[in-house]
């Protein structure tokens, strides 16, 4: 998947190798847990969604040694200006190439073009794929997503990354880490089980901060957050 969104316009070869990124990237974590994603969001042209979202779950399938899986497709229901966001895992390390792609990302990408305005593309650092698939990706139901970016003020980023991790909503939360791509330092989801669960108060686990005090918290250290309301459009299964 990684070929399909972004090799278009890179005329450099840039390994990226996740053992040089956990310093500044997830220092709370142990580096056997971190993994890297690649996190795409893309608005649609008008009246193109229907097709912009059939052309992502008829993507070319992933690489050999990248994980086998489908990428998780999530559509904006309140919120930002984006309209689905797409994530993907790709292990431990991956490499991007000014190598021609392949046949089929060809074709994938001429079918693309006239379908979208804008998209945007960052590597992250989070969770093994195996946390990230069972929070995210639904086994029943119907979940709602809230899905936040935050910005550090200058050189709070360890002191925002510690408060995010230590909220009311941690257990149900993915916290992802800017690698290279989008301006901010820290995107955040959690899973609701319905919206009745999604606008009732929330109850902080033994341990995390109160609602009250984890959003006081923030502002100590935050520049600015954009949140978005989505809902689970499809992947995060094995590729049989």
């Amino acid at each position: 998947m990684k070929e399909t969104y972004i090799r278009n316009g890179l005329s450099t070869v840039i390994m990226i190798l996740l053992s040089l990124t956990i310093a500044v990237a997830q220092e709370s974590q142990p580096a056997q847990d971190l993994e890297l994603y690649h996190i795409h969001v893309v608005n649609s042209a008008p009246g193109k969604l229907t097709e912009l979202i059939d052309a992502y779950k008829n993507a070319p399938g992933p690489e050999a040694g990248e994980p086998q899986v489908t990428p998780i497709i999530l559509r904006h229901a309140q919120g930002g200006e984006w309209d689905l966001i797409v994530i993907t895992p790709l292990g431990k390390q991956t490499t991007i190439t000014a190598s021609a792609p392949t046949k089929a990302v060809q074709e994938y990408n001429q079918r693309l073009a006239p379908l979208s305005n804008w998209h945007g593309d960052t590597f992250v650092v989070g969770p093994a794929w195996s946390v990230v698939q069972k929070l995210l990706v639904p086994a029943k139901g119907e979940p709602i997503y809230q899905i936040s970016d935050y910005r550090s003020l200058p050189g709070h980023r360890a002191q925002l990354q510690k408060v995010l991790n230590d909220g009311p909503a941690a257990a149900r939360s993915i916290l992802f880490a800017h690698v290279e791509g989008a301006p901010w330092n820290f995107l955040s989801i959690t899973r609701f089980d319905s919206w009745a669960e999604l606008g009732a108060p929330p109850q902080p686990a033994a341990g995390t901060a109160t609602p009250q005090a984890q959003g006081l918290a923030i502002r100590d250290h935050m520049a600015v957050h954009h949140d978005t309301i989505a809902t689970y459009v499809s992947g995060g299964q094995p590729i049989k």
